[in-house]
């Protein structure tokens, strides 16, 4: 051995010594779980923080309905979430999920927050609850060559005839009836009055808003009560099925939240998700009709 290579024997020994040093560290479980409750209460602050933001501004509560028209599974508080952080999201994924799919994250790309529900649990009244757990993903645009997803959607005619089978009442032509709106929901005649002539956007647009009235009517809410909600409802349709979006305006959105807490505000936007997703799984359910139909009649032509 020359006269430096005792050098590099001791700084191996030392490696060799904080390896086994943090080899054998013990789990600290306490502090395990003070760190998941550090990350479940940044999460919330995050999700109040994002509800602030898009009931003080138009803009940032339409990119909250883009985001949940998107991603139709998702939670408010997820969408929120998604809202604040990436309003431009299109697919989601966790690191390993990516990497599983072959897929690697851009170097330097920071994760977005989201909720998850966890393991059941029994709370000392004897219910049961379910813990929720921070997830951290990546936005496919924050992917290695990663693009937008862009949605499929069908064709206006098959959307807006899906549509009118959603209607909880019967849907009828009537230009006396609609002389200064596009269609009108009347609760005495149980029927939706739509005008006749109008472009397929304005059809959809007009007829889902007044489904949405028509549905929350059956729960004993009345067009001043939930005006705003089938007005949201219908955007997120619109946005879902490929119809244009370029007439909504949210300007108002302050007004409509200004005396509200963060809690109520997701109250109010949980009632818009669910009309939404009746009104789109009743869709869906057509498409399938259609598709099963159409399989039927071209096997029957070979």
């Amino acid at each position: 051995m020359n006269g430096f290579d005792d050098l590099f024997v001791k700084d191996e020994e030392k490696k060799d010594s904080r390896t086994n040093q943090k080899e054998d560290k013990p789990f600290d479980k306490d502090a395990w779980i003070e760190k998941k409750k550090q990350e479940r209460a940044d999460a919330y602050a995050l999700i109040d923080e994002g509800t602030e933001a898009i009931s003080q501004d138009g803009e940032a509560f339409r990119d909250y309905l883009n985001v949940q028209a998107r991603f139709d599974r998702y939670s408010v508080s997820n969408a929120i979430l998604i809202a604040h952080q990436m309003p431009e999201a299109t697919r989601l994924a966790d690191f390993d999920s990516w990497k599983n799919n072959d897929v690697s994250i851009k170097k330097g790309e920071t994760a977005i927050t989201i909720l998850e529900p966890g393991s059941e649990y029994t709370r000392e009244d004897g219910t049961t609850g379910f813990s929720v757990n921070v997830k951290k993903v990546f936005d496919i645009t924050q992917t290695v060559d990663g693009k937008p997803v862009k949605p499929k959607v069908p064709e206006q005619r098959t959307a807006i005839k899906a549509l009118i089978q959603t209607a909880p009442c019967g849907v009828e032509m009537n230009n006396e009836a609609t002389k200064n709106v596009l269609a009108f929901y009347s609760p005495d005649k149980d029927t939706i009055y739509i005008r006749q002539g109008m472009s397929g956007d304005d059809i959809f647009r007009a007829l889902a808003q007044e489904i949405a009235v028509a549905k929350f009517a059956a729960k004993d809410l009345d067009r001043k009560d939930c005006g705003f909600y089938a007005y949201c409802a219908s955007y997120i349709l619109c946005e879902r099925n490929g119809f244009d979006t370029g007439d909504f305006n949210f300007d108002r959105v302050p007004d409509r939240f200004k005396d509200m807490d963060s809690k109520a505000i997701r109250s109010e936007l949980s009632a818009v998700r669910d009309a939404v997703n009746d009104i789109s799984q009743e869709m869906n359910r057509q498409f399938e009709a259609l598709e099963k139909s159409i399989r039927k009649r071209d096997d029957a032509v070979r």
